[in-house]
């Protein structure tokens, strides 16, 4: 399923009109049944301003929600229209499979509300773990496919290019890994579960899970190269962490350069591409309160994450 331009763009105007409450607003997504947790997505807003986080909605709740099958790890957001990558979950494109129950990756709107239309299919068959952020630069979404079934010694993440009005995807590259000059200090073949673009075309990603190199154990800030001589490789840039903490991560970022962390229990940090600024900080409130949440007494499996309008949230 796929829409045109005019249809998108005419849903960036249509989205929920729900009052914005004051502060910094975030989005999130839990993981779905499908991996070992067992329990359903959930879609959050969050305050980054106050910590306090709000439960939109579960996506497959038996009360009237479609049952959403497949794991959106990846948001990204062009103005105030969030969109929502999925990862490749054994089914591929173009196989006549249900746009809300198939498991064929996708890009998908969503709204102030919940789940909305699919954009399309983006034929994207690696990884088992995805991220996403939308380039205001040159109008394109971009994503990390990532697999850990796949050894530190090959490529075990790829960078893709998509469409935001098809969902088309085509691969940057052949494989994320260092480029010759990077600074000492990175995966030679990182395994990335974050992605932020900034304003000005930037973009990076993060990992904190597998650390082979040195003090991987505290999780990497990595330069994402999107174009050029490099493009689909990258260059590491610093720690994320004072404290070894080993978890999936989600990045954002506002449009002064503020990079915004997300841990998937919660945890909320904030920082920057500077080399020599130090690891990223908590806020006062630390994790975000997660009302409503499946899985207690701390909510588990954060995994997409943006912060569309600069803050101002999705309408």
């Amino acid at each position: 399923m796929r829409i045109s331009l005019k249809i998108f763009l005419c849903a960036a105007a249509l989205l929920s009109l729900s009052a914005i409450a004051s502060g910094q607003l975030a989005y999130s997504v839990t993981d779905n049944n499908r991996d070992d947790s067992g329990f359903a997505q959930q879609f959050y807003e969050i305050n980054l301003a106050t910590g306090e986080g709000r439960l939109i909605q579960t996506l497959d709740d038996g009360a009237g929600s479609p049952t959403i099958r497949r794991e959106y790890e990846g948001f990204g957001s062009s103005g105030s229209v969030l969109l929502g990558v999925s990862e490749f979950d054994t089914e591929l494109c173009n196989t006549g499979s249900d746009p809300i129950t198939g498991l064929a990756a996708d890009v998908r709107i969503f709204t102030a509300d919940g789940v909305g239309p699919q954009i399309g299919e983006t034929c994207i068959d690696f990884g088992g773990e995805a991220a996403a952020a939308y380039n205001p630069a040159d109008g394109w979404l971009y994503s990390i496919a990532s697999d850990d079934n796949f050894p530190d010694t090959s490529p075990r993440s790829k960078l893709y290019r998509i469409s935001p009005t098809t969902g088309e995807a085509t691969e940057v590259g052949t494989g994320i890994t260092l480029t010759a000059t990077s600074p000492a200090g990175g995966e030679e073949n990182p395994y990335l579960d974050g992605l932020a673009i900034l304003p000005n075309g930037v973009a990076y990603g993060t990992e904190a899970r597998f650390g082979a190199t040195g003090q991987g154990n505290l999780g990497s800030l990595y330069r994402i190269f999107l174009t050029g001589p490099n493009a689909g490789r990258t260059s590491f840039v610093k720690r994320l962490f004072a404290a070894p903490d080993g978890e999936d991560t989600g990045l954002a970022s506002l449009d002064n350069g503020t990079l915004v962390l997300l841990l998937e229990d919660s945890q909320v940090l904030f920082g920057n591409a500077d080399p020599n600024s130090g690891p990223f900080v908590a806020p006062s409130f630390g994790r975000f309160t997660t009302p409503g949440c499946l899985t207690t007494p701390i909510c588990q499996d954060f995994e997409g994450f943006d912060i569309p309008n600069n803050g101002a949230g999705i309408r």
